[in-house]
């Protein structure tokens, strides 16, 4: 049974682990890009506002490296707020609110990503267009968990690329991700500024 499903589905299976390899090779070049350039420990960030100072110009640095991390390294959006709030730590609402706008922004981005070329990538996955049309649809019919997967422990980027893919109202995912960024963004910068503030000597 397993020997029919993988000759029926090998071109499939080999298509998919191309996609997921492409991604994570440009995942991981971008990532030690960033922390060739200096910009994903405590450290660099503190280097970085001694030599430029906390001002506009740093925080708007901040939001373009922001929107890099979050386009191109989909599973995780934490390589440069958690840093921060290290940094930042009596100034969260500073990195909360850069993080929330340009989180928000790459999120948005990736949608329109997902509706402009989602579509064709997973018809050459399953090279069939009647498979592809139900997967979509099956994807749209999702739209009630976007909100609730959003605040998930889920890689919430790449089911951003998906509600893109399966076109879903863009001003339903621009209300959506607006109010979860926020919500993800306060968690994690209040909850790794505090954690390191009062409790970090107990853990």
């Amino acid at each position: 049974m397993m020997k029919n499903f993988l000759k029926k589905y090998r071109g499939t299976i080999i298509r998919t682990i191309i996609v997921v390899l492409a991604i994570a090779i440009v995942a991981v070049c971008v990532y030690f890009i960033l922390r060739a350039c200096g910009f994903t420990t405590k450290e660099d960030f503190i280097a970085l506002r001694d030599k430029i100072g906390d001002n506009v110009w740093f925080w708007i640095i901040i939001s373009i490296l922001q929107i890099i991390q979050v386009i191109f390294i989909p599973l995780t959006n934490q390589i440069i707020t958690v840093p921060l709030a290290l940094v930042f730590s009596d100034d969260l609402w500073k990195v909360w609110l850069t993080s929330w706008i340009s989180i928000w922004i790459a999120t948005l981005i990736l949608y329109w990503i997902g509706r402009s070329g989602g579509r064709a990538v997973l018809k050459w996955i399953l090279n069939d267009e009647e498979q592809t049309e139900r997967c979509t649809n099956w994807l749209r019919r999702g739209w009630i968990f976007y909100p609730i997967c959003m605040l998930l422990p889920l890689p919430d980027d790449v089911i951003t690329t998906l509600s893109g893919t399966a076109k879903m109202k863009f001003l339903f995912v621009l209300v959506c991700s607006f109010f979860t960024r926020g919500i993800d963004t306060a968690c994690s910068v209040y909850g790794w500024g505090y954690l390191t503030r009062w409790w970090w000597g107990w853990i």
